[in-house]
């Protein structure tokens, strides 16, 4: 049988005691290997009853009469009948109809409307993305960056003195060059002035690499080894924040950073096709122990530990060997001087003692490998040294779990390439996101691999969700998870159809957490003379609410004492978190009232009454407690914000063919909801309020999308997850046709099936050197067999794009105007056809959808 190579890019967990020791004191590894055991052959349906999220009601019982304010809100928004029908089937609805730039706008826009208003979650979420993005850019601007630069000219100023201790050893050489290649390199890219390699031999390498950089593509490189290795040059590409034409160091320090986060120094070779050699091991060893020395004789340790620990703070600890890990190894071996271990046998102790340390293997695998699927060895990522890794974040383990190769169903790696993002909502602790993955779980067989995420998670106790402002964060949206006992709460809160909403909010609001840290992370708006709210609801969710309370406290008191920010950009950020703390706090008191049915106190009224108003003063043009939940004020408050960030990549299909999928997640325009609730002593109310909108899609080629390549040209491309269809209203007022659904009594989790998928027109058309062809596959229409191919008038084929069984989502693939064997084309007119073929019922359908192109040259 011909084997079949295939490498995939995983980011997985390759030993279980460097992760389980991250878990509570009251972790049992001896129970967690008996519940691996029991579960082995988890089914589907094992896994729902595990993890129950019981049945949610379709409907709710009908309003007995017409609500305060309804009729206003139908008036003024001039509600369609289907927008008006959700409501009464669900208790509110959300429409892409009354789609808003920003959440500012759409709160003054009620406001001047005089009608009551719906604060979600995702508003403070919203607010609290856009203060967090700004802090940490404050940040990186104010401390990060000078500090970077201080570290590397210190490191660098250091090659003279291990040249002038080394270079009479000849076997010293590489490793001495391999230093300089690696600080001149970083310095470079962080630098806006001109940066020498120490060594002459360097320069060639050095502008090799920094071209290679530039070209932002997937190279095989021999970096510090006679022997090539994978590397992703994509990973370079300024993305977030970072690209900034304004503060134009924000990328370069973005280069630098990802240079210094990703460039894997080998300490153990990795488990995978790609072998090294023991002397290129032993080489980068010494390297980095060469940096260590460098580090020590510069006097630079505290430089380092400074902004490890303000990254630290923000995102975690980082996912690799470190400098203190080297030196406790130093010490345990008596290593005086890094050519001591040019001796192979003080190479061996070193690698025996480094296996039995929980910090010697990666949690998370984030460069490429390869693997044969043939053989059942699974891949394990080398034990790397890193100056300032990218770090551990439990949500880019959870979906290196579920892929190729870690899903082994009787024998056999499973080839399930990319994830879904559901994956990891359930992991989290949403049971009910199970009951939407059942198409997956039963096509891939998964359910041990989630299970034994799920319990993993749920093993973390307080210290893990409150060692940095990312876990908080995702905390935060974990408390958003449906409880089991729905019966006490307000009506619309009981329909599986709010808490599909609730998931959108989940999700949109981890794409703006990824988005923000992605750097760090190992791998996303004439008025009436008098307004105001009559009426205020917050979203009910008291433990979502304390623990912001918990997250905006560790921050206070972490910025309160970090010595190195200070002035006033350390008042703006303490006054920040104050106030945070403050509305946070209040905001929980105010939803364990709605959900006791208590009426609030008059004090309580007059806060939700001052969320926002305009001031008619000079200055600043709004007030309120939620203006100032935007730590930049007037700057973001109405800036619109689409957000885009890449979570996970795939090199190749399941078949072996080079495809280069990066999976990303991003939010869209701000949606109005409309949402009917009982106040204790009124009755019946409709609110109206903004929320989040979620898009995934899937682009090729390792492309990773910016935040304004995705506004300009993907986000119109792109679709939403299909269970937001229950609850929403399409950009007519309409219905956005079926979807996978949560179980009710009256669904039982069950869907229809389209009869189309959708294809977008090429763009751009006239095109150039490069066009794009989007998709989307509909969940009802996942696994099935899809071929992309290219023709010319007279019908002959020019070149096949894809081969793929695809799961569900939205595609996005590029031709750049050449045939199978790489060569340009002349300009023509040339066609693309899309064709699907879907097996359902034991009945086979084809899709052929045809478009027309035009090359200009």
């Amino acid at each position: 049988m011909k084997k079949l190579l295939i490498f995939s890019w995983l980011i997985l967990i390759s030993q279980l005691g460097g992760f389980v020791l991250s878990q509570s004191d009251n972790f049992n590894l001896n129970a967690y290997k008996q519940f691996l055991l029991n579960n082995k052959n988890l089914t589907t349906s094992g896994l729902l009853e595990m993890y129950p999220a019981r049945t949610f009601k379709a409907k709710i019982s009908p309003i007995s009469s017409t609500p305060l304010y309804l009729d206003s809100i139908i008036l003024k928004y001039k509600l369609t009948d289907y927008e008006k029908s959700l409501i009464q089937n669900n208790g509110f609805m959300v429409s892409e109809r009354l789609s808003r730039e920003t959440f500012g706008g759409a709160f003054l826009e009620i406001w001047h409307k005089d009608l009551p208003v719906y604060i979600s979650t995702d508003a403070i979420l919203h607010a609290w993305h856009i203060s967090f993005d700004a802090i940490l850019k404050d940040i990186e601007l104010s401390v990060l960056i000078p500090k970077l630069e201080q570290l590397l000219t210190n490191l660098h100023s250091q090659m003279n003195i291990l040249n002038a201790r080394y270079s009479n050893i000849p076997e010293m050489h590489p490793s001495l060059r391999d230093v300089d290649l690696y600080l001149t390199v970083a310095r470079k890219l962080l630098q806006n002035t001109e940066v020498n390699p120490y060594y002459f031999e360097n320069f060639a390498t050095v502008n090799e690499l920094m071209n290679l950089i530039q070209q932002e593509d997937v190279n095989d490189y021999p970096l510090f080894s006679t022997e090539n290795r994978t590397i992703d040059f994509s990973q370079f590409r300024i993305r977030g924040h970072y690209a900034d034409q304004d503060k134009p160091q924000l990328g370069r320090y973005f280069k630098s950073m990802i240079w210094l986060g990703r460039t894997e120094i080998y300490l153990l070779p990795p488990k995978s096709l790609n072998n090294i050699s023991p002397e290129n091991i032993r080489r980068q060893i010494i390297d980095a122990y060469l940096i260590l020395e460098a580090l020590e004789n510069s006097n630079s340790y505290t430089l380092l530990q400074e902004i490890d620990n303000i990254i630290k703070f923000f995102v975690g600890e980082s996912d690799n060997v470190t400098i203190e890990n080297l030196k406790e190894l130093k010490s345990s071996l008596n290593i005086t001087n890094a050519d001591e271990l040019l001796n192979s046998f003080l190479i061996k102790r070193f690698q025996d003692l480094l296996k039995t340390k929980p910090y010697a293997f990666q949690r998370i695998l984030s460069q490429i490998l390869f693997k044969n699927p043939l053989n059942p060895d699974q891949i394990v990522p080398a034990s790397a040294f890193l100056l300032l890794g990218q770090r551990f974040i439990v949500d880019s383990y959870i979906t290196s779990e579920v892929v190729f190769d870690k899903i082994v169903y009787n024998g056999v790696s499973v080839r399930r390439i990319l994830p879904s993002t559901l994956d990891i909502i359930f992991s989290i602790g949403n049971n009910a996101a199970a009951q939407l993955l059942q198409s997956e779980l039963d096509n891939y067989h998964y359910a041990p691999n989630l299970a034994a995420l799920r319990y993993l998670v749920d093993s973390y106790d307080s210290d893990f969700w409150n060692v940095s402002l990312y876990n908080l964060w995702l905390n935060s949206i974990r408390r958003l998870n449906p409880p089991n006992n729905r019966t006490n709460l307000p009506a619309f809160m009981q329909t599986a159809a709010f808490w599909q909403k609730m998931m959108n909010t989940q999700l949109a609001s981890w794409s703006q957490l990824r988005h923000d840290v992605l750097l760090y992370a190992k791998q996303s708006y004439t008025r009436g003379i008098i307004c105001s709210y009559p009426y205020s609801y917050v979203e009910p969710f008291p433990e979502f609410y304390n623990n912001l309370s918990t997250l905006s406290q560790l921050a206070l008191d972490y910025f309160n004492q970090l010595n190195s920010l200070n002035g006033y950009a350390k008042s703006c950020i303490l006054n920040y978190f104050q106030h945070f703390n403050g509305v946070a706090n209040t905001l929980a008191i105010i939803a364990k009232k709605e959900l006791d049915g208590i009426m609030l106190n008059q004090s309580e009224k007059d806060f939700l009454k001052n969320m926002l108003f305009r001031q008619a003063v000079c200055g600043r043009p709004y007030n309120g407690w939620y203006y100032n939940l935007y730590y930049t004020g007037d700057e973001d408050f109405e800036k619109k914000d689409l957000i885009v960030a890449d979570v996970h990549t795939a090199p190749t299909n399941e078949f072996g063919n080079v495809v280069g999928w990066v999976l990303h997640s991003g939010t869209g325009m701000i949606n109005l909801g409309v949402f009917v609730t009982e106040l204790p002593s009124v009755g019946n109310v409709a609110f109206i309020g903004p929320m989040l909108s979620y898009h995934e899609y899937v682009t090729e080629r390792f492309l990773r999308l910016s935040d304004e390549e995705w506004k300009t040209n993907y986000y119109f491309k792109s679709t939403r997850p299909s269970f937001v269809n229950l609850y929403l209203a399409d950009s007519s007022g309409n219905s956005r046709g079926s979807g996978i659904n949560l179980f009710t009594s009256a669904n039982n989790g069950t869907i229809d099936l389209p009869q189309s998928f959708i294809v977008h027109q090429n763009y751009p058309n006239p095109f150039n050197t490069t066009t794009t062809i989007s998709f989307n596959i509909p969940v009802e229409l996942a696994f099935s067999n899809v071929d992309l191919s290219i023709y010319n008038i007279q019908g002959q084929l020019i070149k096949k794009i894809l081969n793929a069984t695809l799961p569900a989502n939205t595609y996005f693939f590029q031709w750049n105007g050449t045939d199978e064997n790489g060569k340009s084309i002349a300009s023509g007119i040339y066609f693309y056809k899309l064709s699907l073929s879907s097996l359902r019922n034991e009945k086979m359908t084809n899709y052929n959808i045809y478009g027309k192109m035009v090359l200009i040259k």
